[in-house]
């Protein structure tokens, strides 16, 4: 609409010298010009074209009166700019009132196609549009769909504000507001929220999410709404959100809400951000923080954030000294499941002020010779070092405690391949640890311990040649292993006279306090026993050869030497086959040595199907064709071994397209064992090349209900959307 400046352009012409005279190109041509010299009209004839800067004009004729200044184009004139182009019957621009008018208007504006009985040019970027019409609908003579209003006022590259809008699904109207404000400009921008309407069981109708949409730059905005309940609350919210690429990220909310039963004011304020520094310094930080307990269990809608037992705030700093990496922690961990009535003293508040934890990778001890074939047993001797130092704090219901701590721990290791086919991995380690005091108040006790362990495996393989399965060979691998490790049971401690000695675990904890990862050792001599195996399937086509897992199967066992009695740990074994693409089965079972008998059988089959079908087809369409469909099971069952029960559930979903525009879903997850479904989703869409539909319909023993919504695809903010259920 802003091209009906060309009209102006050609007005400010006298003459035909003028034009051609003018301190700007303007080229026009025509099958003919007539200059009546009397008037000094100007009237251009047959295809007509008029070309200026980025625009143009082409129309049957355009007539200008200077004893006027009215310049007028008929004949299916019509006006280009930068790709927008604008249609009419006839068009008028007033050089003396500065306004113009289309009648018969028909406009591609970017993303969109306008038309009205007229458009008037009021200002300079401004126009009223009478009978108007928008849609994004690439079929601008029937439309799937578009916004009527009998009167729009167009602020050109900012907004269109109508009263009243109506939205109209092929010529069907569907929505009507007595006022309404759309974006004309194409990302983001500030502009008032379009709410949500439904109703619950427990809150009644409501109005969510009516507010105003701050967007001050391309790095940070700023949302403020606010909902109201029929029956329960208003609550208002601010949302900011702030980005930098490779520099930082991170947002701010602040929630409030006042109950109507229970007169109480409750929020909530949460905050994050990420920033890198130019130096390779990153920083994080993260705070939350609740006017009660039980603020997000009352509060949010989503089930997972309803069932937050705890939350955090922290701030981090993580920094590259050298070969150093460092990490400073300030945390704090509010738990919110407490209840004083049930559990004495539980624990409320826990804060680590600070945790700094300092590293060294590993590097190796006599370095790396460049000619592999000097490397010895002596260069695969890597070496590393880490500490970590906290400070805790723990508030309880009725007590507190605080204690602090350092623990450094310094690792030599190695690696060797005997005879080229078994792997040998041996390594020592030395931990030292101390404590602020100890139990009785002295301060800076301590205590060395060590630990050595080694490794070993091997792989085992073998080829054969087949056609199973469509696979043309088939690879067996078998890799056995075993793990020794050993800490002895004394270690060398300070004593409570100055000196230091040895001590055990067991008399050790009488003295010193264990917390976080400053834990007293235990002696311990184990033996680990593992074997691995995999089924590897390989196809060849041409120059593509394709390789899949089609079986895996792993059991591991551990033998503690320490102990007289349970000597081994339960035998696990883990099984998972997958001989085709769209099937899937794994087996999980643990086997008691002691008692003789199985303490865990569990089974996972999964099934998943695509295709397409001709049955229901149209015969009007090629039976190749076909209706895409997508089925998947998941079938779980554990078996029932002690005090525990059988489980069995089958969790089921399947997808049919009806037309390129209408399809169907439905999901299940079912209890076989009780003949009863736990949840059901049944979801019907309606999809277009430019606008889309939803009905949802969800069926649970925690929240039963529907959910609609009907929405423009280009512009997503101008949607229907209605949401009934039970929470």
């Amino acid at each position: 609409m802003s091209i009906l400046a060309i009209l102006a352009v050609l007005a400010q012409a006298d003459t035909a010298d003028s034009l051609q005279q003018s301190m700007e190109v303007i080229a026009y041509s025509a099958d003919s010009i007539v200059l009546t010299v009397e008037t000094r009209d100007i009237v251009l004839v047959g295809s007509s074209r008029i070309d200026y800067r980025d625009m143009a004009l082409e129309a049957d004729t355009v007539h200008y009166e200077p004893s006027v200044e009215t310049v007028r184009a008929s004949g299916s004139p019509e006006l280009f700019d930068r790709g927008e182009s604008i249609r009419g019957s006839r068009m008028f621009y007033s050089l003396r009132t500065r306004r113009g008018r289309i009648e018969a208007a028909d406009s591609r504006y970017e993303f969109g196609y306008y038309s009205g009985s007229s458009i008037t040019q009021v200002g300079p970027r401004e126009f009223n549009i009478t009978d108007a019409r928008f849609t994004t609908c690439e079929n601008d003579s029937e439309p799937d769909y578009y916004i009527r209003s009998p009167r729009m006022k167009v602020f050109q590259n900012e907004r269109a504000v109508a009263r009243p809008a109506y939205l109209y699904i092929s010529d069907t109207p569907v929505f009507y507001i007595p006022f309404g404000v759309f974006p004309l400009r194409q990302g983001r921008q500030s502009g008032f929220t379009i709410p949500r309407f439904g109703q619950t069981s427990r809150d009644g109708r409501y109005l969510r999410g009516f507010g105003y949409y701050f967007a001050f730059s391309d790095y940070i905005d700023l949302l403020v709404d606010g909902d109201i309940m029929e029956r329960t609350r208003f609550a208002a919210s601010v949302e900011e959100r702030h980005a930098l690429r490779y520099v930082h990220s991170g947002r701010t909310v602040m929630e409030w809400r006042r109950e109507f039963q229970t007169h109480l004011d409750r929020w909530r304020l949460f905050g994050e951000h990420l920033h890198d520094l130019a130096d390779g310094t990153t920083v994080r930080l993260r705070g939350e923080f609740l006017s009660d307990r039980s603020y997000l269990a009352d509060t949010h809608e989503d089930p997972y954030d309803r069932m937050e037992k705890e939350i955090r705030s922290w701030a981090s700093v993580n920094r590259m000294l050298g070969r150093a990496s460092v990490q400073l922690v300030l945390d704090r961990t509010q738990y919110l499941g407490t209840d004083p009535d049930s559990i004495a003293d539980e624990l409320e508040i826990a804060q680590s002020l600070p945790d700094l934890r300092v590293s060294l990778p590993s590097s190796p001890v006599f370095g790396t010779p460049s000619d592999p074939t000097r490397r010895t047993f002596w260069n695969t001797l890597y070496w590393n070092l880490s500490s970590h130092y906290i400070a805790l704090d723990n508030r309880r219901e009725e007590t507190r405690t605080t204690h602090s701590g350092l623990r450094t721990v310094s690792e030599l290791t190695a690696s060797n391949r005997l005879w080229g086919i078994l792997s040998l991995s041996p390594h020592v380690s030395a931990t030292m640890t101390v404590y602020d005091r100890d139990r009785s108040g002295n301060s800076l006790p301590w205590w060395i311990s060590g630990a050595a362990g080694i490794t070993a495996q091997t792989d085992l393989y073998g080829v054969f040649q087949t056609g199973l399965l469509g696979y043309s060979a088939l690879r067996h691998t078998i890799t056995p292993g075993i793990s020794f490790g050993y800490v002895p049971g004394t270690f060398l401690s300070s004593r409570e006279d100055g000196g230091f000695g040895t001590a055990s675990a067991d008399s050790a904890e009488e003295r010193y306090y264990s917390f976080s990862d400053l834990s007293l050792p235990s002696a311990v001599e184990r033996l680990t026993f593992s074997l691995f195996q995999r089924l590897e399937g390989r196809r060849v086509d041409g120059d593509m050869v394709e390789r899949a897992d089609l079986a895996t199967l792993e059991i591991s066992t551990t033998a503690d030497l320490g102990r007289s009695d349970s000597v081994f740990t339960p035998l696990t074994a883990s099984l998972t086959l997958a001989p085709f693409d769209q099937l899937s089965m794994s087996t999980d079972a643990a086997w008691d040595f002691n008692s003789s008998r199985m303490e865990e059988v569990d089974f996972t089959t999964t099934l998943r199907l695509v295709g397409s079908d001709p049955t229901l087809l149209p015969d009007t369409i090629p039976a190749s064709a076909g209706m895409p469909w997508r089925l998947s099971l998941s079938h779980y069952y554990r078996l029932g071994i002690g005090d525990a029960g059988d489980l069995s559930k089958l969790r089921a979903s399947a997808a049919l397209s009806l037309t390129p525009s209408w399809s169907i879903e439905y999901g299940s997850y079912y209890d076989l064992l009780e003949s009863s479904f736990i949840t059901q989703t049944y979801t019907l869409r309606r999809d277009l090349h430019c606008w889309e539909a939803i009905f949802t319909r969800h069926i649970s023993d925690a929240d039963t209900g529907f959910y609609f919504r009907i929405n423009i695809k280009e512009l997503p903010d101008i949607k229907i959307e209605q949401h009934v259920s039970q929470f």
